[in-house]
């Protein structure tokens, strides 16, 4: 007796895709194992005897790697990135739009100002050429601002708990980015789009995938 589905049921049964991403807190300590590893890197391993001050060194520089390696290990934090519909996006959109409107409009007139200034210091007289440089210069500001704003907002939106509750607000979001570094922000943001971009079925074996089958 063939099952008849039922669609609320699989609505219900549906769960967002999501995944988890390591963020490092002390992400200040990469710029002094860099160092550290610098300093290493001038003693070479040429099977000859080091004198007693370049072995203390070295040992020291050893020592102080490994003890720069654990503090940015216990810094680590496993944050949870989920997908997020169109239609949540959009209206994610639209708040960030209208929270950073006054924002936009000033860095607008900023720009046209300097693209004025431009076109006077390289003695551009046509007064269309003039208005293009200007209204170029101010869309793209304005649009630099919204776009970063917007990110925030769905950044925000997309970073989750374990009960799913959301994690930052848009303005602690833009804090965290500001401080954790743009590498970072990027592992944050490549997690959500790859969410928003793959098919689950690629992770599912062909043999176990289900299809037409030949009849026994």
């Amino acid at each position: 007796m063939t099952t008849q589905f039922d669609p609320d049921a699989f609505i219900a049964g549906i769960r967002t895709a999501q995944t988890k991403v390591t963020i490092f807190q002390r992400a200040d300590l990469a710029g002094e194992l860099q160092a550290v590893e610098a300093d290493l890197a001038l003693f070479t391993d040429d099977g000859e005897e080091q004198d007693l001050t370049a072995g203390a060194e070295k040992a020291e520089l050893l020592e102080k790697q490994a003890e720069l390696q654990a503090e940015l290990e216990n810094s680590a934090v496993e944050f949870i990135v989920r997908a997020i519909d169109p239609e949540e996006v959009e209206e994610l959109a639209k708040a960030a739009r209208k929270a950073c409107a006054e924002k936009a409009d000033q860095a607008a007139k900023e720009a046209a100002g300097y693209a004025r200034e431009e076109c006077r210091r390289a003695e551009i007289g046509d007064k269309n050429d003039i208005r293009e440089a200007v209204r170029r210069a101010a869309s793209n500001a304005s649009s630099a601002i919204i776009q970063d704003e917007t990110g925030h907002y769905v950044l925000s939106a997309a970073i989750v708990n374990e009960d799913g509750a959301q994690v930052f607000t848009p303005d602690q979001m833009r804090k965290v980015s500001n401080k954790i570094g743009e590498p970072q922000v990027k592992n944050l943001r490549d997690a959500f789009y790859d969410l928003t971009s793959t098919d689950p079925g690629s992770f599912v074996p062909k043999s176990l995938k289900p299809g037409p089958r030949a009849e026994d």
